[in-house]
């Protein structure tokens, strides 16, 4: 069959078809490279609390304590190697790392404090539990507001005062968040002398 011998009408169905394939073609990329996310609306509230206990038998009486007598801090370093706070493989400690940060260490020693290494590479998942997808890494280049429920909105509604020094994106992330806060864009974040100076 020669390529003069098609006609016109059957080259139209040839030409929709091979159209047709590959919108599909394209859409199953667009969807699995770009899923979308779906959000929850609304925001947890007391009734989906549950104090950790180190032996995994909880306290009913703790856990349904007003938030004002429960207290705590929580001190969270985006990006400060685990192994700078915790050691590494149970091995001990470097001495220049324990007189680094010597409150934390305090604390951690007697065990007034417990440290935890979360493996979370964006903020976002360390607040809310939502992973960024491929798309996001792009999108993050304009940071907006979280909407999702995240545990910087839940300290806020419930009157926590929070803190921020360091990268500008949590500034962005959550606005109106913090009591005092001392951002550096996130161009100088890799940049550790420009942010010593600030």
């Amino acid at each position: 069959m020669s390529p003069s011998s098609i006609s016109c009408s059957r080259f139209a169905i040839i030409a929709a078809a091979a159209l047709l394939l590959q919108s599909l073609g394209l859409s199953l990329f667009i969807f699995g490279f770009f899923p979308t996310k779906p959000a929850l609306s609304g925001v947890s509230g007391p009734e989906s609390f549950r104090a950790p206990w180190p032996n995994g038998v909880g306290n009913d009486s703790a856990a349904a304590s007003p938030p004002e007598e429960l207290k705590r801090l929580y001190q969270v370093v985006d990006g400060l190697p685990a192994e700078f706070v915790l050691g590494r493989d149970d091995k001990p400690l470097k001495e220049a790392f324990v007189k680094a940060m010597p409150y934390t260490q305090s604390l951690l020693a007697n065990g007034s404090a417990v440290g935890y290494h979360a493996k979370a590479a964006p903020p976002t998942a360390m607040v809310s539990g939502a992973i960024g997808g491929f798309l996001d890494v792009a999108l993050n280049c304009n940071t907006q507001a979280l909407q999702d429920d995240n545990i910087i909105g839940q300290f806020f509604r419930t009157g926590r005062k929070m803190v921020m020094h360091g990268d500008d994106t949590w500034l962005k992330l959550f606005p109106g968040s913090f009591i005092r806060h001392d951002g550096v864009s996130n161009f100088f974040v890799k940049d550790t002398i420009q942010v010593d100076q600030n």
